[in-house]
């Protein structure tokens, strides 16, 4: 408890110095956790499905890899949850949904969102959250980041992956928000966010406090 508490002092502190009202310190920024998330068949975790296409390499999983690492950030910052969703659904079967995503990376599509942040300007801090697909973050998410004004705000990504990292997408979402400051994001194994909540929160404590939250 004492561990965590110290995080959260060290994180909301120097947070405060982006909040529009960084006069007063007493004020606490607001966060988002913002994520794009995804259930079903998965690389590397779940357990395959008789009969599946996909079935030598992927498993299914109720709740996607990235939820998991979302809702222990909101947890630790006390910020609100809130998960990105496609007007069409992705795929539950992991190759058909590769190859969707593929299509939309060739098209650099902006997919159509089911769900809207109705009160965005009242954020200070926006965490943004992705799996990595063929090596770069879902086109759903350049989506999300352009259906809002975020001058300003203190943007920081988090993602899952199975072995490419954040896969340039930290400067992808640097050049996305010229207006915005963007902090060093964290990349966790998406078998680790999946499987394992103590190494995971232990890295999440670990990125969380070291973040050059400075004005």
């Amino acid at each position: 408890m004492k561990k965590m508490l110290s995080v959260l002092v060290m994180l909301f502190l120097p947070l405060a110095a982006f909040s529009a009202a960084a006069e007063d310190t007493a004020d606490t920024p607001r966060v988002l956790v913002a994520y794009l998330s995804r259930a079903g068949e998965n690389y590397n975790v779940g357990v395959p499905r008789e009969g599946s296409a996909s079935a030598a390499y992927a498993g299914y999983v109720e709740k996607g890899n990235t939820a998991f690492m979302a809702a222990l950030i909101a947890e630790m910052t006390q910020g609100d949850l809130f998960e990105i969703t496609t007007r069409a659904p992705y795929p539950e079967d992991y190759a058909s949904m590769l190859q969707v995503a593929q299509e939309e990376i060739d098209r650099d599509a902006r997919p159509e969102l089911s769900a809207a942040v109705e009160n965005m300007a009242d954020y200070d801090v926006l965490f943004i959250g992705y799996p990595i697909w063929h090596g770069k973050m879902p086109q759903a998410i350049y989506s999300f980041l352009e259906s809002y004004d975020l001058s300003g705000k203190t943007v920081i990504p988090f993602n899952t992956h199975e072995g490419s990292g954040q896969s340039g997408t930290q400067s992808a979402i640097e050049r996305a928000l010229p207006g915005c400051t963007v902090l060093q994001g964290l990349a966790v194994q998406g078998k680790t966010a999946q499987e394992d909540e103590a190494r995971t929160r232990e890295l999440l404590e670990g990125w969380l406090s070291g973040l050059p939250l400075k004005r």
